[in-house]
């Protein structure tokens, strides 16, 4: 099926969801599945086609194009898979969400107007997509629990939307075209120009991908989103943050255009800067994780410090970083999508997300604890799961540039996610099983389906990650990097070389010793939460007794008193509440007298001064 006609038929397909929706809510949620489903097959099709040309539509002298490109193909599936894996969530939650009818029909919507930002041919393309895309999970965040979530996510959304919109109109009145390859084309011999269309264009993928000092609305959007769409919000979505940095980075070939200004440590300054904002968001993100009392909050500042490392090894456009980076980019999809799947699946059962309140669940809800742990095992970077391979390219890149600073963010971002990986862990699934969840079982199979194919692919690609870095040296290629270099299942850098299937055989023995010690030494006593050492205190609320709570209390007091850039928004908020109050009060007086001062001096200044302003 052409691409344009599959784009399309996607689109048509969003309204039907909404009719099949209103005519049974179940029927509506199993059609997001087929659709997704469908848009997939099709999309396989596309993995080696490139520079194929789809024209959408046309008016006057412009016309909204797509082309196939290998950098494309391997955005969008990722985003149509994480969409499809999602979607057999949503027959199980369309009860309890506000309007499941425009939910379903903007799920659809929103997966089919990423194909048009990934495979946009202009300018005008991208930009219009990118907005279908943030307008519809904009309604989409608001049928959670929190309009407010919406507003924020909508305004850090906007500055990167006018960021872009700025950029592609400068380049506009410079070129007279929205072909992206021209105006690439035109930028190598206008390094000036280049500078400018950079850092505007990579704002809005900063915004997106939730980069520092970008990064306030991932919390509030991600833990209030509906259980169903936190995990495409963070999975998916923000992905296109990271192609919007790769069209900035690579695609405008930047390492060619900055190739003679300042450099710092072997970089041209302007990919630099933005290496240091994704270093910061490694580290911001990370303490900020390890302090989060909710799951979906902690999940939500995760992505944070994973855009960094993505970023980075994105910027770093070389053999190593960039495979890293692009590699990263599918990995932190199934961790991050699969631990939002699981902390959903939790919450079906048990209504909550605050781990305060949970604990004792792995007995209960085997599939989604086995889930949990592969998934942040990949999350924090241990073999043998995909995690490391995508970490490890993106250290050696580091280490190959001697970009220290970038190197110690990525280290401590690593050591701390084992420490805010391990809480829900710890908190959720392990410990004492609360009385109120004696009779919680485990979800239904169909729920079950996507965590463990996302887990299934979380360790297939960890002990073979060369089939994943076979199709990134093709797009390496075809950006003019130099391709990694890989020889069956060992992969070659710069320090050495990586035998991903020795690496995986070390673990299983490791893991076969360490069961054998488990099975043949005495178990641990198992006692409830009331059976808690107090020091002669009886416990009448067992909850407030409850280990997850201040789990990481003395680490989190090193930085108690840290700056915070959410204060530094918060304030400026503040003045501009004051400020529009103060407006209402000027002009929107229910004193008469007031409003008719005001309208005086309107006519006096229009009737002396008007034929001036």
């Amino acid at each position: 099926m052409a691409l344009n006609s599959l784009l399309l038929i996607g689109l048509l397909a969003a309204p039907l969801t909404y009719v099949l929706t209103k005519v049974n809510k179940k029927l509506g949620s199993y059609f997001t599945i087929f659709s997704t489903l469908f848009i997939l097959i099709f999309l396989f099709g596309y993995m080696n086609d490139t520079g194929s040309i789809f024209n959408l539509i046309s008016f006057g002298e412009f016309s909204l194009q797509l082309v196939t490109s290998n950098y494309g193909w391997y955005f969008s599936i990722i985003m149509v898979l994480t969409y499809f894996l999602v979607s057999f969530f949503n027959p199980f939650w369309v009860e309890k969400l506000i309007n499941p009818a425009s939910y379903n029909m903007l799920y659809v919507f929103s997966v089919v107007s990423t194909l048009g930002v990934f495979y946009a041919k202009d300018f005008l393309t991208l930009f219009i997509f990118w907005e279908m895309v943030v307008w519809s999970s904009l309604f989409i965040i608001p049928l959670g629990k929190s309009r407010k979530a919406s507003v924020v996510y909508y305004t850090i959304s906007t500055i990167g939307s006018f960021s872009m919109f700025f950029a592609i109109m400068y380049l506009y009145s410079m070129y007279q075209t929205f072909d992206i390859s021209v105006i690439s084309q035109n930028l190598i011999n206008s390094p000036n120009t280049a500078i400018m269309a950079y850092f505007l264009i990579i704002i809005a993928g900063l915004a997106k991908l939730g980069i520092f000092p970008f990064h306030t609305w991932l919390p509030i959007a991600h833990g209030n989103a509906p259980h169903t769409f936190s995990p495409v919000l963070s999975g998916g979505l923000v992905k296109m943050g990271g192609f919007v940095a790769l069209l900035a980075s690579a695609v405008i070939p930047t390492s060619q255009i900055f190739s003679n200004h300042i450099k710092i440590i072997g970089v041209p300054y302007e990919n630099y800067i933005v290496m240091v904002l994704g270093a910061i968001s490694i580290v911001v993100g990370t303490l900020m994780a390890i302090k989060q009392e909710d799951a979906k909050r902690l999940i939500a500042y995760s992505t944070v410090a994973n855009g960094g490392y993505i970023l980075i090894g994105i910027s770093l456009l070389d053999q190593s970083g960039f495979a890293g980076g692009m590699m990263h980019i599918f990995n932190h999809a199934m961790a991050s999508a699969a631990m939002f799947l699981t902390i959903g699946a939790v919450a079906y059962r048990t209504g909550t997300t605050k781990m305060s309140e949970l604990g004792g669940l792995i007995k209960k809800m085997p599939v989604t604890f086995a889930a949990y742990l592969i998934a942040i095992i990949s999350m924090a970077g241990i073999p043998p799961m995909s995690g490391f391979a995508s970490k490890w390219l993106i250290f050696q890149g580091l280490a190959n540039k001697g970009l220290m600073f970038m190197a110690f963010a990525a280290f401590f971002g690593s050591i701390g996610s084992f420490m805010y990986v391990f809480r829900p862990l710890a908190t959720v699934f392990l410990g004492q099983l609360s009385p109120k969840y004696n009779d919680v079982k485990e979800v239904p199979f169909l729920m079950q389906i996507p965590m463990l194919i996302m887990s299934l692919l979380t360790i297939y690609f960890g002990v073979m990650p060369s089939h994943m870095l076979t199709f990134i040296s093709k797009i390496q290629s075809s950006l003019n990097i130099t391709p990694i270099t890989i020889e069956g299942s060992k992969i070659y850098s710069f320090s050495g070389m990586w035998d991903s299937v020795i690496v995986t055989l070390v673990f299983v023995i490791g893991f076969i010793i360490a069961a054998l010690v488990f099975y043949t030494h005495k178990k641990a006593e198992p006692v409830d939460q009331m059976n808690t050492y107090t020091a002669g205190e009886f416990i009448y609320d067992p909850e407030s007794y409850h280990y997850a709570k201040n789990y990481y209390a003395p680490f989190e007091r090193l930085y108690k008193n840290h700056p915070s850039v959410e204060k530094f928004y918060d304030a400026i908020v503040l003045r501009i509440n004051e400020f529009g109050h103060l407006i209402r009060s000027w002009f929107f007086s229910s004193n008469v007298s007031t409003g008719v001062f005001w309208i005086s001096v309107i006519i006096t200044i229009a009737f002396f001064w008007g034929d001036k302003l």
